[in-house]
């Protein structure tokens, strides 16, 4: 009996490390600055997402390893200072496969109010790729960003 409990307390505990690694991994591509390459909304409901990217065009979110953001909004020309982090959840299955990542972002302007905020899902992040799914009361954004170098 001493010996199955041992067994299932060292499980859990590996488990939740290599969560954590992976979490730590996902931050370590998240961080520098990043250009919107795609931009897309649908509606609730909606057949078909809409091409939005001529709002986006332009934009650059940089992300630090303290995890604060800078949103460049070129066509309003200003620059917002956020935050951000990712989550991680671990699906159904027993695979790390399994495992969906999610990124919070909130952008304040220069008083201090927030101004907008994305939360969502990470589909993809590699070290030149992210694509994101962020959700509002209306409908759904995805999003394709690349690497600046």
């Amino acid at each position: 009996m001493r010996t199955i409990v041992s067994l299932l307390l060292l499980t859990v505990v590996m488990s939740s490390c290599s969560l954590d690694y992976r979490i730590d991994r996902q931050e370590d591509r998240l961080i520098g600055r990043w250009v919107f390459d795609r931009a897309f909304y649908k509606d609730n409901g909606a057949l078909f997402r809409e091409n939005i990217y001529n709002e986006y065009a332009g934009d650059v979110i940089e992300f630090y390893p303290n995890f604060e953001a800078v949103y460049d909004d070129a066509s309003r020309r200003f620059t917002y200072w956020g935050e951000w982090e990712i989550f991680a959840q671990r699906g159904g299955g027993s695979g790390d496969d399994d495992t969906e990542f999610f990124l919070d972002m909130y952008f304040y302007d220069d008083r201090g109010f927030e101004r907008f905020s994305y939360i969502g899902e990470v589909k993809r992040l590699s070290r030149n790729v992210l694509r994101i799914e962020a959700y509002d009361r209306f409908g759904e954004y995805t999003f394709r960003l690349e690497r600046i170098y």
